[in-house]
Parts: structure tokens; sequence; C-alpha cells
């Protein structure tokens, strides 16, 4: 690896190392980023930094806004629903080219992921079936073989995330969510398409309805 290939992938790996910590809320929506503190915490060179948060930016996780500075970025409740109803789209049209081009060792690990959801979510480890449930998304929508579709899907998933902040609701809802991913397998696994689209857009419109649940105004109502 040549010196422009290794400064690349430091920025890739600052870049992935700060998004952790504004889905963790270690910088909390809203905040100001401080971009010479967060360098010397992180120990690298502020120009270095700049470079990653401006994929953050691409990434529509952080606002830089003139002459006040980078902004973890807040998103509304309208917001993360119309984010749904596009990821929904997604999904029907990932969906169909999934179950058209997955191969055996893909779909072999997509079921790998799921039981370790099943598992994780039987044992309570929730921050296990956040990643496990973040991965099984992200290499479902690599399996369509459409980089474009994959990139825009993760761009709105991580724009969702500073509005979910990990709150995938109650034990029950898991498992519900649980059963909607073996709808999906089961399209990949017998490559039904119309199967497959239909289980995969329905999960993320269910998903939207988990998520009003968990708001405390919209439980009360």
């Amino acid at each position: 690896m040549d010196s422009g290939d290794a400064a690349v992938s430091l920025v890739t790996m600052l870049a992935q190392q700060v998004e952790t910590m504004i889905i963790d809320a270690v910088l909390p929506a809203g905040a100001r980023i401080n971009e010479n503190a967060l360098a010397q915490e992180l120990g690298v060179g502020r120009s270095t930094l700049r470079e990653a948060v401006r994929q953050l930016e691409s990434n529509g996780l952080v606002t830089l806004v003139p002459n006040r500075g980078v902004f973890v970025r807040k998103v509304s409740l309208q917001e993360a629903l119309h984010l749904f109803d596009c990821r929904a789209g997604l999904a029907r049209a990932g969906g169909r080219l999934v179950a058209a081009r997955a191969t055996s060792e893909q779909a072999a690990h997509l079921s790998t992921l799921h039981d370790g959801m099943i598992k994780s979510c039987h044992s309570g480890d929730l921050d296990l079936y956040y990643s496990l449930n973040e991965e099984f998304h992200k290499s479902l929508m690599d399996c369509s073989g459409n980089a474009r579709l994959a990139a825009l899907d993760d761009v709105m998933s991580n724009e969702l995330q500073l509005f979910r902040r990990k709150n995938l609701g109650n034990i029950a809802q898991l498992e519900t969510s649980i059963q909607e991913h073996e709808k999906i397998i089961e399209g990949v696994l017998s490559h039904d398409q119309n199967k497959c689209a239909a289980a995969f857009e329905r999960h993320i419109i269910s998903a939207k309805q988990r998520m009003l649940e968990t708001l405390p105004a919209y439980s009360a109502d």
C-alpha cells in the first residue's frame, strides 16, 4: 500500500470511528463538533479529521454551517417518516434483485446473521442484536449487486440512526422483526423475486410502525 492509499484508509477508518461516536450519542444530535479537541482525542491531525468529517457530511450525518462549524445532524420525526417511506421503495427494488442474484454463499451468510439475531434476542443481548441487524440489512442490499442502490440505502440508514439511536423497541417487537427477516430469507433461498420484494418492503413499513410505537407521545395517544 502506497502513502496515498494509506492516507485514504486512515480517513475512512477515522470516519467510521466518528460515525460510531455519533450513533452511540457520544457526539449527540445538534452538538457542535470541536475539530481541534476531537482530533487531539483521536490522535490525528486536524486536516485528516476534516477529511473524515467531509465523508460524514456526504453520508448525511453532519452538517457544515458556514462561519459556525460542523454540527451533528438532527433528524426530525417527519424526516424519519419520509426516510422510512424511501427505504421501503428501495427494499422492494432491492428484494427483487437479491432474490435473482444472491449466491448460495451470500444466502448462507444471511441465514447465519439471522440465527445470530435469534440467539441474541433470546439472551437479551440487544447490543449484539443491533449490530447483527445492521449487518443483515447491509448484506441484503449488497446481495442486490447494485452498488448505487446499496449506497442510497446506506445513507438513509445512517440518517435514520440519528433519530432512532438504537431504539429497536421491546423483545416482542424484536421477535416480530425476526419473523419478518425469516420471510425475506425464504424469498432469497427460493429465488422468488415477488415474495422477497414484498417481504422486504413490508419489513421496512413495519419497522416504521414499530419506531412510532416507541415514541412516548405516540404511545400515549
